[in-house]
């Protein structure tokens, strides 16, 4: 995939998450500043909010995604769009912590259930190469979240309420931007429901279940970079403060540019699963490079910490790209918003315990808690090809012996010889794995 897709609609799809992610990179930058000393709540409250609320957001997934399969994703994710956008005015206009908490669970609601219309939206748009054109988005998302981190860096200089308003109003205008231009995507009628599949199908496929379980443990590797390794900086005091910065440059420059990449090859269930497992080793030997800080010298820690950042960045982007392959082709087709919904609910539950976790495990534990968090990552990992091996509901099941007996039909046919035989040849049926 080039600079921008060949396919109009998924350049579209770009331009608006890239004009969106900018918007979303000011916010993120100056959210706790402009809730803390802008609006004068206490830091505690703050963290308790947002805990609160990101509970509240994963409820919406599951019903949200299952209303964008039967009524259209693209229109399900514009009025989403159009919401996210009001909501983030009202943000401008709390003073007291039951207004934020209230905003707060909205907020999360709506970005939790447009989560799910727009994993839906890639699966109808995103062609034979779905998990590589999500991969695509996800490097676009990178860039523009680190450009509005340059500008919502200005709001952090200049620390006035008209600075932190402003950049929080500008993300508000860049979700109704992004909706505007979501509307030039195609609307896409409904997938028909398949004869004997269930209405909720997504919640009774135990393989699914088991398989998002464990990509939500894999997923908490998300806040190694965020959370545990600046309060293991923080607690040594051996290695400078800016490495924290630094950190975060590497993962994002490192994503940017090789996530497209090394997720293109990541085309089938099998080789999602193998990167799955790949991923769980490399966060492994990050945990290792992290946790023996503490061991050497200042410049050595520098140097250590740095490369056990990019270590993790890959595993990250190695990890990602087996999530996107996974998430989409163990779904069924015509509930694949309901799928999606379901995913996001069940990583953004284990992310919401990840912070806990490092606590204890990356400094009050340190340095052997972050071998137990590189055991845990790798045992996640290594358990995958176990949960793709759960029968999953009797219609998708036959769903995918179909389509796997038509591959080994055609792969059958393709060997036969070029020469007409004299008599008609026997092919025997290939059983699906």
């Amino acid at each position: 995939m080039s600079l921008l897709p060949h396919d109009r609609v998924q350049r579209t799809m770009a331009v608006a998450t890239f004009v969106n992610t900018i918007g979303n990179g000011m916010y993120m930058t100056v959210m706790v500043m402009y809730f803390t000393r802008s609006v004068g709540l206490p830091a505690s409250q703050v963290g308790l909010g947002l805990t609160i609320a990101g509970l509240f957001g994963l409820a919406a997934g599951v019903p949200v995604g299952h209303l964008a399969d039967r009524r259209g994703p693209r229109e399900v994710s514009v009025v989403l769009g159009m919401l996210a956008g009001a909501v983030m005015v009202a943000f401008t206009m709390v003073h007291t912590f039951w207004q934020f908490l209230a905003v707060a669970v909205v907020e999360n609601l709506v970005a939790s259930s447009n989560r799910a219309a727009r994993g839906a939206m890639i699966a109808r748009f995103g062609g034979e190469e779905k998990a590589v054109f999500r991969a695509y988005l996800r490097s676009v998302t990178n860039v523009g979240i680190a450009l509005g981190g340059v500008a919502g860096g200005l709001g952090l200089v200049f620390d006035t309420r008209a600075w932190y308003v402003g950049l929080i109003g500008f993300n508000a205008l860049t979700f109704v931007v992004s909706s505007v231009i979501a509307l030039r995507v195609p609307r896409m009628e409904p997938l028909p429901v398949p004869h004997g599949a269930n209405k909720w199908i997504a919640l009774g496929d135990r393989r699914f279940l088991t398989s998002a379980a464990l990509i939500g443990v894999m997923s908490m590797q998300f806040e190694v970079l965020l959370f545990a390794a600046p309060l293991w900086i923080a607690k040594l005091g051996h290695a400078p403060r800016w490495t924290v910065g630094a950190v975060l440059v590497i993962n994002t420059v490192l994503v940017a540019t090789l996530q497209v990449r090394m997720s293109r090859g990541v085309d089938t269930v099998a080789k999602g699963v193998r990167a799955t497992v790949r991923s769980g080793w490399i966060f492994a030997g990050a945990a290792v490079l992290f946790g023996s800080i503490g061991w050497v010298p200042a410049w050595a820690a520098v140097v250590l910490l740095l490369v056990a950042a990019a270590v993790h960045s890959i595993g990250e982007i190695v990890q990602q790209a087996g999530v996107f392959e996974l998430g989409y082709e163990l779904a069924a087709e015509h509930a694949q918003g309901q799928y999606q919904g379901l995913l996001s609910m069940v990583t953004g539950a284990a992310m919401s315990l990840a912070p806990g976790f490092y606590a204890l495990a990356c400094v009050d534990w340190a340095p052997a808690g972050w071998f137990v968090v590189g055991a845990v990552f790798a045992v996640a990992g290594c358990a995958m090809p176990l949960a793709v091996r759960i029968r999953p509901p009797a219609f998708l099941a036959a769903t995918e012996a179909a389509a796997a007996a038509a591959v080994a039909a055609t792969v059958a046919a393709a060997t036969l010889p070029t020469a007409a035989p004299a008599a008609p040849i026997a092919v025997a049926e290939v059983p699906a794995v």
